[in-house]
Protein backbone atom coordinates (compact mmCIF):
# COMPACT_ATOMS: atom_id res chain seq x y z
CA UNK A 1 0.00 0.00 0.00
CA UNK A 2 1.09 3.78 -0.99
CA UNK A 3 -0.12 6.28 1.38
CA UNK A 4 0.56 10.21 0.39
CA UNK A 5 -0.81 13.97 0.98
CA UNK A 6 -3.37 14.46 -1.80
CA UNK A 7 -1.10 17.65 -2.57
CA UNK A 8 1.56 15.47 -3.38
CA UNK A 9 2.22 15.74 -7.71
CA UNK A 10 2.59 11.96 -8.77
CA UNK A 11 2.37 9.63 -11.66
CA UNK A 12 1.88 6.41 -12.27
CA UNK A 13 4.27 4.23 -15.04
CA UNK A 14 2.21 2.41 -17.66
CA UNK A 15 1.59 -1.46 -16.99
CA UNK A 16 4.06 -3.30 -19.82
CA UNK A 17 3.22 -6.73 -18.76
CA UNK A 18 -0.28 -8.52 -16.24
CA UNK A 19 -2.52 -6.40 -14.79
CA UNK A 20 -2.38 -3.04 -12.53
CA UNK A 21 -4.56 -3.83 -9.77
CA UNK A 22 -5.93 -0.62 -7.89
CA UNK A 23 -7.37 0.45 -4.64
CA UNK A 24 -8.62 3.91 -3.91
CA UNK A 25 -9.34 5.92 -1.21
CA UNK A 26 -9.11 9.02 1.02
CA UNK A 27 -8.69 9.62 4.69
CA UNK A 28 -9.29 12.68 6.43
CA UNK A 29 -7.34 13.36 9.54
CA UNK A 30 -8.92 14.99 12.69
CA UNK A 31 -6.67 17.77 12.51
CA UNK A 32 -6.75 19.91 9.25
CA UNK A 33 -3.11 22.17 10.33
CA UNK A 34 -0.50 20.09 8.80
CA UNK A 35 1.41 22.06 11.28
CA UNK A 36 -0.23 20.59 14.29
CA UNK A 37 -0.04 17.14 12.89
CA UNK A 38 3.18 17.48 12.83
CA UNK A 39 3.47 19.11 16.85
CA UNK A 40 1.34 15.93 17.45
CA UNK A 41 3.53 13.71 15.94
CA UNK A 42 6.45 14.93 17.25
CA UNK A 43 5.54 14.64 20.69
CA UNK A 44 3.93 11.35 20.23
CA UNK A 45 7.30 10.30 19.08
CA UNK A 46 8.74 11.51 22.32
CA UNK A 47 6.23 10.22 24.20
CA UNK A 48 6.81 6.84 23.00
CA UNK A 49 10.64 6.84 23.35
CA UNK A 50 10.94 7.98 26.62
CA UNK A 51 8.24 4.81 27.37
CA UNK A 52 10.45 2.90 25.56
CA UNK A 53 13.53 4.00 27.76
CA UNK A 54 12.20 4.14 31.15
CA UNK A 55 8.60 2.91 31.08
CA UNK A 56 5.58 4.51 32.37
CA UNK A 57 6.22 7.38 34.92
CA UNK A 58 5.38 11.41 35.86
CA UNK A 59 7.40 12.33 32.93
CA UNK A 60 5.23 10.27 30.37
CA UNK A 61 1.97 10.92 32.19
CA UNK A 62 2.68 14.60 31.53
CA UNK A 63 3.79 14.51 27.96
CA UNK A 64 0.52 11.86 27.17
CA UNK A 65 -1.89 14.03 29.12
CA UNK A 66 -0.33 16.72 26.76
CA UNK A 67 -0.92 14.91 24.15
CA UNK A 68 -4.13 13.97 24.90
CA UNK A 69 -5.54 17.41 25.35
CA UNK A 70 -3.91 19.25 22.26
CA UNK A 71 -5.53 16.38 20.46
CA UNK A 72 -9.20 17.03 22.12
CA UNK A 73 -8.45 21.02 21.51
CA UNK A 74 -7.20 20.94 17.85
CA UNK A 75 -9.62 18.01 16.72
CA UNK A 76 -12.80 18.20 14.38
Amino acid sequence: MIVYPSTLLHRVEPVSDGDRLVCVGWIQSRIRSAEQRELLFELDTARRLLFSQQGKGEAFDLISRSYSNLLRIWGD
